[in-house]
Parts: C-alpha cells; structure tokens; sequence
C-alpha cells in the first residue's frame, strides 16, 4: 500500500449546511441589531415625552428646540435609529431570501438527477427484457477465456467510472418498472432494494457473550482513526470467511468504566456471507440479506444484537459511546445513529459503507464517514452522502489493485484513515478533536481503566 491522497471533504464543520447555518445566524444578528435600535428610538420618544424635561423649556425656548431637533433627529431622521431598524431588519429578510434560493436550487437539481436516472433506468429495464436473454445465450457461448477478458475489462471499467456506478444504483427504481412485465411503478432506489429483500427472513437475534475470544489491541485504547480502523479489521479477522465458526462477532470496548467517565467504543465488522440467497440463509446474521434491508433503511436482526450486546457489556444509558463499522457494519452503526435506541451513541466512524439511505441525524451525533475511490460499495445507495453539519465524508484514493473486491478491503480505508489523521482540512481537523476532546481517542482523555468483552450474534 502507498500512502493515501485526500480527494475530497464534504459536509462536517465546514460544509454547506455549516455555511447556510452560519449565514442564517448572521441574518438572526441583523434581526437582533434592528431590534435594539428600535427600542432606542422607543427610549429617545419616551425622552421627549417626559414631563420632567418639558416643564424645562420654558427655562431656554431655544436650546430646548435645538434638543428637541437633536433627538428627533437621531431617532427617527434619514440616519436615525429607526430607519437604521428598518435597514438592518431589510438586510435580514434579503440574507434569509439568499440562502432559501440556494437551497432551493440544490433541492431541485437532486430532484432532477432522480428523475433523470430513473428514467434511464426504465429505459435500460425494458431493454434487458427485450433483449436480456439473447445477450445471456451470447455470453454463455463465449469462449472462456474471452469471458474472463470481458470480465476484467468491465471489471476495470467500474472502479474507473465510480459515478456510473452511483447513477445505476440510483436507477434501481426504474430498472424494476421496466423489467416488470405488469404495469407496476417502483418510485427509487430504495424500494426497490426493499424489494429484493422481501424474500429474505430477519429471523431472530440471538447475542452470546464469547470470553474466549480477543485482538491483540483490546485492552489499549486507541490514539487515532488510524488506530480504529486497525482495530476493527482484527476484530473482522475473528470471522475471515464465509464458513467461520465466529461469523457474527462484535467487540465492545470500555474505556474508564464504573466511573463518571464511561465510555464505550463498539467494532462492527460487514458482512460475512454475501452469496446467501433466501433458500441457503442460515444463522449468519451478516449476509445478502441483512445487507439489503439495512441499504433499504429498515431494522435488522443484526442491529437489534448490537443493541442487545450492549445492554450486556453493562454501557449505561448516558454513557456516550462510539460506533465503528465497515461495509454493513457501518451501515448498522450509522442507523443505530440516527435513531432513539436508548443509548448515547455521539460518533460514528464509517469506512466503505452506504449510508445515504438515511433521514439525517439528530443534534449532537457526528459521523465521519471514510470512502475509498474505486470502492463499489458505499455507491450502493445511489446518491452522494448529505452535506450536513452531522456527517464529514472524506473520499481518499490509495491506488492499489484495480479489483472491485480489492478496493473494499481494510488495508485502503487503514491508510485512508492514517490520510485524516494527518488531514489540516477544518471539517477533519474538527471530527478528529472531537474524538480526542470526547475521550474516546487518547491523549484528549486518555483512559486509566480498558476493559474489552465479545459477543457473537447470529440469527435464529
């Protein structure tokens, strides 16, 4: 591996979102400036009306008239403080029109891009249907070694093309209208990949507390994103294929606990089975399936045994905690996020995981999401994550093979994460402190106590 480039920093405090919110707040401080200036024209007419100081004109006619010009000047006059109200609230009321028309414009250039790629979708739906078979025939009667040529060129083409590969998902609404051979509309792409989940059983959770298992870096706490992501791809090496005994293992790492000072860090690795189909499901709670219901924004068996393994570890109710996942388990761990599950889950950290399927997450919770150039899979949801001030997403390229699963696996988003670390970005910068100031990563609170449990979910 080489080291890895930065490509581009969306959302977190710098983003968009930070900057709309910034703007809004200054119109709110023209508001506030309007307002007091009028409540000192208010005072300066009170002034003229006191008794007190009209009882004193009959002492100098004169000086008192050049007073009274004086004030009424100065409260409601061409540069008096009540045209000056007026003034700073207009400025208001034209800052708030700006930013209104800007989101405005954002909100319908996304509409457009949906509506453009679903009916591409459609139209590449009714094309397969049409001409899908003779194409599979053709394919079929390849010579195998030209099939394998195929396979690498196309293969090659969409690590290339990430952008092609984000509008297809996206039309996965419109390709289902096309190909179904009813009329039946399927509005986007998240329908449809409830769709293709519905033959899929969720099952059951069924969490057990495995103290027979560990990683070498359990009972350290950890000093950087680096240091995360290292330490979930041992925890993902527990399980290295489709057939481990431990598929389904979870760590929850408790930093200072039994003190006021608690907090946790949870590692979530993706998933473990990708070629179950609805008939070969078994107890493995990280498969095709609980991918896709997860991609469509709905509960999993698989996040309702995180939840379960940390009412076990003993993470109290207020006791902030961090979610680190790859691939699925970032999924999991940004939906257990934007949702009331009890807990306190401030952060997350996400690397090579979909996450746009999302409504947004609730004040106080930050997310930084890691996403390696080439990587097919966090373009599964079909659109860029949000530019909100709750999610920072950091894109970075490393280089390396060009293999679609390759550019999935842990060693790029490591280097990825060592690239934030050393990121001087503001929205970077600003995530990193965070974890540091939040005690979860060390030398910002670096822990006196580390204690480490694993579980093992799977599905009944």
């Amino acid at each position: 591996m080489t080291g890895a480039e930065i490509t581009g920093v969306v959302g977190g405090a710098a983003g968009i979102e930070a900057m709309y919110a910034a703007v809004r707040a200054l119109a709110a401080a023209f508001d506030q400036t309007g307002d007091e200036l009028r409540a000192w024209a208010g005072d300066g007419f009170r002034a003229l009306m006191d008794p007190d100081l009209a009882s004193t004109a009959l002492l100098s006619p004169p000086t008192f008239a050049l007073a009274e010009a004086a004030l009424l000047a100065a409260t409601t006059g061409p540069l008096g403080l009540l045209p000056g109200s007026a003034g700073w609230e207009a400025d208001a009321v034209l800052v708030r029109a700006a930013v209104a028309m800007l989101a405005a414009s954002d909100d319908a250039a996304h509409l457009a891009l949906e509506v453009v790629d679903w009916r591409l979708g459609l139209a590449a739906g009714g094309a397969v249907r049409l001409v899908g078979p003779a194409a599979a025939v053709g394919l079929i009667a390849m010579p195998p070694d030209a099939r394998d040529r195929l396979g690498i060129a196309a293969e090659s083409w969409i690590v290339h093309h990430p952008g092609f590969v984000q509008h297809a998902a996206n039309a996965g609404g419109g390709l289902f209208t096309g190909l179904a051979p009813l009329p039946f509309v399927v509005p986007d792409n998240r329908t449809a990949t409830a769709l293709l989940a519905t033959p899929y059983d969720d099952g059951t959770a069924v969490t057990t507390r495995r103290p027979d298992l560990g990683v070498p870096a359990d009972h350290r706490q950890p000093g950087s994103i680096e240091a995360l992501v290292e330490h979930l791809s041992e925890v993902a090496g527990l399980s290295p294929d489709p057939d481990s005994a431990d598929n389904g293992t979870i760590e929850v790492q408790s930093l200072d606990p039994g003190t006021d000072r608690a907090r946790h860090v949870v590692y979530i690795p993706g998933t473990d089975d990708l070629a179950t189909l609805p008939w070969t499901q078994d107890g493995d709670v990280r498969d095709l399936g609980s991918d896709l219901r997860s991609a469509a924004g709905q509960e999993t068996a698989y996040q309702r045994g995180i939840l379960d393994a940390m009412r076990q570890a003993g993470i109290g109710r207020h006791e902030p905690v961090l979610l680190v996942g790859h691939s699925l388990g970032g999924m999991e761990a940004a939906a257990l996020a934007s949702r009331d599950t009890g807990f306190a889950i401030t952060d997350v950290v996400t690397a090579g995981s979909p996450t746009a399927q999302l409504d947004g997450f609730p004040d106080g919770v930050h997310v930084l999401s890691l996403e390696h150039r080439g990587d097919v899979v966090p373009l599964l949801d079909g659109a860029d994550n949000p530019d909100i001030r709750e999610q920072t997403t950091v894109t970075f390229d490393d280089g390396g093979r060009p293999e679609v699963e390759a550019k999935h696996a842990y060693g790029h988003y490591i280097d990825g994460a060592a690239a934030v670390d050393a990121s001087a970005d503001p929205s970077l910068t600003r995530e990193v402190a965070g974890l540091h100031d939040r005690g979860f990563l060390e030398d910002g609170r670096t822990a006196t106590e580390v204690t480490s449990q694993f579980f093992q979910i799977v599905r009944r």
